[in-house]
């Protein structure tokens, strides 16, 4: 008998979050950041959203749409190994503005692939995602558990860094809690869908979009 023992994890299943720095806001687009601060919404968790919720349309947000935008391929082609007929196009973009005191309610983003957090500036209060209920590693059975991990956790926080992009599957759930700070906190969201063709046109699941 071999002494020696090989052992390995298969991450079978997981909903991969990507995380990327990479991009920082110029003097011109922090104004027009800004400028949206004058036309917003209000929402569930007191916070607001800009009223315009296709801000990548704007032209002084091409660049960072267009950064994003490849960001997005690398997640969906490159880490995901989805195949290029298949592609992914923003569809609503909009600024969320947290100021002291307000949250955003755990929520998902429906009619949408991919998803994604662009934090532009305040407190770094981690975004928290979480499983359905479920969604548990051994369905209603929950053991103790002595050290969270990636398998057995029920959420997992996600600290918030200017610059910094995440990108996720659009079903899952996520929210960030309070802003307990002084300085308003900032950051852009976006969801995509898909163009061109998915499904097999052999096994009769083809859909052109």
């Amino acid at each position: 008998m071999s002494k020696e023992i090989h052992r390995q994890i298969l991450p079978l299943f997981s909903r991969p979050i990507f995380i990327i720095k990479g991009y920082t806001l110029n003097e011109e687009e922090m104004a027009a950041v800004q400028k949206e601060r004058n036309s917003v919404n209000d929402n569930a968790g007191k916070n607001y959203t800009s009223q315009d919720s296709y801000i990548f349309n704007k032209p002084e947000f091409k660049n960072l749409a267009t950064w994003i935008k490849k960001e997005l391929d690398i997640y969906f082609y490159d880490c995901l190994q989805f195949n290029q007929s298949t592609q992914l196009r923003f569809s609503q973009s909009w600024l969320n503005y947290n100021p002291k005191g307000t949250f955003h309610h755990v929520h998902t983003h429906p009619n949408s692939i991919v998803s994604g957090v662009y934090f532009i500036k305040g407190d770094q209060q981690p975004i928290l995602f979480e499983r359905f209920e479920n969604d548990h590693l051994f369905g209603n059975i929950i053991p103790e558990v002595d050290k969270y991990n990636y398998y057995n956790c029920g959420s997992w926080k996600v600290t918030n860094k200017p610059g910094y992009l995440l990108l996720f599957p659009s079903s899952v759930k996520h929210g960030v809690v309070m802003n307990e700070a002084t300085e308003e906190r900032i950051s852009l969201s976006f969801n995509t869908f898909v163009t061109g063709t998915i499904g097999k046109n052999r096994g009769l699941t083809e859909l052109k979009i």
